[in-house]
């Protein structure tokens, strides 16, 4: 079987993901043609040695700024021309196109009659999951057209559609022993460094480390009570294993890491990107965690003494029961495949 695997590059999530999967369906033996559009994931601008080989597109990318997309700026930097050059490189006989909510291989399957598989949370909101009070119509239509698929399975942290299966997360956090530390792990990408640092050297904050991973930052040592990072999967393994907390936007796969390890989690989203939003909403209304529109110090420091409070959910292994499913031609279709990994997520409930 020769799969063509399509990744959302906007972003380490999506990254994540693939981290865990692609190898599980290579180790099968079967032929995965791994694509990234768009390199704001600092991974993939890094390099990833352990998914090679794969090829790396302009794609879509977006522009975060100030705790939010620039819709008007990510405009400005989209070519067109690159888009339809790189559309037209999709060349070659595949049997399967795997999508993570990318557009490129999405839409190549459905041009080239392909079947299309897509894998992410994005595809649980066919369902009934949390949403602002005020829905984004443009926001639903994103998510819904974005990256079309054939067979759509949601990842999210109910059932909520007969195809959704519980998060993914990856190897090396499935076996980290959590510890409470002393630092608080910051992971606010669209937030510049020098807006991170007035906020957390605040008065209120200073009786607190934290530990910062901003976007594309000059990484030079911080004073005072604010350490900023580099980019390096070891590295924020082992600040999230080792944290007391985490201060995060609402992407979906550090917020199930988070509650698989039992880290408190503060949920800060980028003001107009829906998904995060709603994200942020089934924080707030299955209380997994605090919430705040905007980063507020002493919001921050109050939930912090709380002290706050430890929600844990251990999800069963995804990765290798979908790579044995793909593998075996998805026998039952991708509810038989969700059937059998919400039994193990209660069998885990109940032990």
């Amino acid at each position: 079987m020769r799969i063509l695997y399509g990744t959302q590059g906007n972003g380490n999530g999506h990254l994540t993901r693939t981290l865990a999967i692609v190898p599980a369906l290579r180790a099968l033996g079967l032929d995965v043609d791994l694509i990234f559009s768009s390199q704001e994931s600092d991974g993939i601008r890094k390099g990833i040695p352990e998914l090679e080989p794969y090829r790396s597109f302009y794609g879509l990318p977006w522009v975060r700024e100030a705790g939010r997309i620039n819709w008007l700026k990510t405009l400005e930097i989209t070519r067109p021309a690159q888009l339809a050059a790189d559309f037209r490189s999709l060349t070659g006989k595949y049997d399967l196109v795997i999508t993570d909510f990318e557009p490129f291989a999405a839409w190549w399957g459905i041009a080239n009659g392909v079947p299309v598989i897509g894998i992410g949370n994005q595809y649980a909101f066919q369902g009934d999951v949390p949403r602002p009070r005020v829905k984004n119509p443009g926001g639903e239509l994103f998510i819904k057209y974005f990256a079309p698929v054939d067979v759509p399975i949601g990842i999210y942290l109910i059932r909520a559609t007969p195809t959704t299966v519980p998060p993914i997360v990856r190897p090396a956090v499935r076996a980290a022993a959590p510890t409470p530390g002393d630092h608080v792990l910051v992971y606010l990408p669209s937030f510049e460094i020098e807006r991170l640092d007035a906020l957390f050297g605040r008065d209120e904050l200073k009786g607190y480390p934290f530990v910062c991973y901003p976007r594309r930052s000059p990484y030079e040592p911080h004073a005072g009570n604010v350490a900023v990072k580099g980019f390096s999967t070891e590295g924020f393994l082992e600040d999230l294993r080792t944290a007391r907390a985490v201060i995060t936007s609402g992407g979906f796969t550090l917020l199930s890491e988070c509650l698989h390890l039992g880290k408190p989690i503060y949920v800060i989203p980028e003001a107009n990107q829906y998904e995060q939003l709603c994200n942020a909403e089934a924080v707030k209304k299955w209380r997994l965690g605090a919430t705040g529109r905007e980063p507020d110090a002493k919001r921050i420091a109050t939930w912090l003494a709380g002290p706050p409070r430890v929600v844990q959910r251990r999800f069963p292994d995804v990765p290798p029961a979908f790579a044995r499913w793909i593998a075996a031609g998805q026998p039952g279709g991708a509810a038989a495949l969700a059937d059998e990994l919400w039994g193990e997520a209660a069998a885990g409930e109940t032990s």
